[in-house]
């Protein structure tokens, strides 16, 4: 099993058992079932093993007997077994909600996830206090992701995260689950929920600050665009107070470029080159935020600087593309055009040529302009002298 679905199995089942077995307990008088319930309830599961056996051995047919046991034995990890014994007990009484959820959880636990899904989206939750309800959700959305139905899994996410709001894990999973499937403003608001619950937990930070760096990306308004990546660089910011890594700094980094923050970004990014000194995005991002302040002779050498810390072809090529970018904001048409040959970018190769045909045209243009307002000035300074002789006047044409 997973590390995230062991999680998220024992957080949302730990109560489940246990209410389940005094609910049983209070119908039932036989020996073996109180001494069961007992040491169920003490964590002598075991033991609870061994009584709730006796009692299915003479009562076979009730459905507790079978529901207790299947429930111990999972406890004591032999999931096959506690399996046979659920489903006997889910064959007696489909209908008990206390039978569907461990069954469901059993099925998790084994990988059956189709199977699990179906035993759960059976429960009706409405009637189940707030705790019990986000668990049901949760186990479902689990099972409908892992069968591939990532849609029906954020819904029931959805409806565990509505049933305990102030569940920072919760709000973080569904965030998190929403981010995956494309829905970003449901991750924006559901991770910044997990943010304001847990302000120091690194991994909720990090989680929002990137849906807002994506809402940055895919938004068309400036304003949309700046407003979100502004608040991913303050969000950064707190995320790097925490945990100063390389792969936070550059997710501060990014947001900062995309907040138009350059020079927060280039000294954000020498924190990043010093942590990790081989990689070649700190350098090339540097490259950009030089760019983008017009610092065109500190650009490139930051970007030639990147060029030499990465043999990735495709690398190399975005590297090339940003050099061929500052040469043409440079109006240096041939080199630019050189850069963005390598980089594979023909529309930019095509845009320069003819930024530099219009270029030739206008300076040819502009010759022209200046050889007329020669020959006029000198025209006026003949006519001007004419008039000085004695008898001058205007030429006669």
């Amino acid at each position: 099993m997973n590390t995230r679905r062991a999680t998220v199995l024992k957080k949302i089942t730990t109560t489940l058992t246990i209410g389940i077995a005094l609910f049983i307990g209070a119908s039932a008088v036989e020996a073996d079932w109180d001494a069961g319930v007992t040491a169920f309830k003490s964590g002598d599961y075991g033991e609870a093993a061994k009584q709730f056996q006796a009692f299915v051995d003479d009562r076979p047919d009730v459905y507790q007997g079978h529901q207790m046991l299947g429930q111990s034995l999972a406890k004591l990890k032999r999931n096959q077994e506690a399996l046979a014994h659920l489903k006997k007990a889910y064959e007696l009484e489909p209908n008990s909600v206390q039978i569907q959820l461990p069954l469901g959880k059993v099925y998790l636990e084994v990988g059956q996830y189709a199977d699990a899904a179906a035993i759960l989206g059976k429960i009706d939750s409405s009637s189940l206090p707030a705790a019990q309800k986000s668990a049901v959700h949760q186990m479902l959305a689990l099972a409908l992701e892992k069968s591939g139905d990532s849609g029906r899994a954020l819904g029931e996410l959805a409806q565990a995260a509505k049933a305990k709001p102030n569940d920072a894990n919760l709000q973080y999973q569904y965030g998190a689950a929403a981010l995956r499937a494309g829905d970003t403003n449901t991750a924006v608001s559901a991770l910044g929920k997990a943010a304001s619950l847990a302000p120091n937990d690194p991994e909720k930070l990090s989680a929002y600050a990137q849906a807002l760096v994506r809402v940055g990306r895919t938004s068309r308004g400036l304003d949309a665009k700046t407003q979100a990546y502004q608040k991913a660089a303050k969000t950064g910011a707190k995320l790097v107070g925490l945990d100063p890594s390389y792969d936070n700094l550059m997710l501060l980094a990014g947001a900062q470029l995309g907040a138009k923050q350059y020079d927060g970004a280039l000294s954000t990014l020498q924190q990043a080159a010093r942590k990790n000194p081989s990689d070649w995005l700190p350098l090339y991002y540097r490259g950009q935020a030089y760019t983008q302040k017009s610092n065109f002779s500190a650009a490139e050498k930051s970007l030639r600087s990147a060029l030499t810390k990465t043999n990735n072809p495709k690398d190399q090529k975005t590297i090339q593309g940003q050099i061929g970018f500052v040469y043409e904001k440079q109006k240096r048409y041939p080199e630019a055009m050189k850069a963005y040959r390598v980089a594979g970018n023909s529309a930019g190769v095509a845009r320069v040529e003819k930024n530099q045909q219009t270029a030739e045209f206008n300076a040819d243009v502009e010759e022209e302009n200046r050889i007329r307002r020669e020959l006029e000035d000198a025209k006026a300074a003949l006519e001007a002298e004419l008039k000085d002789l004695p008898g001058g006047g205007a030429p006669n044409n």
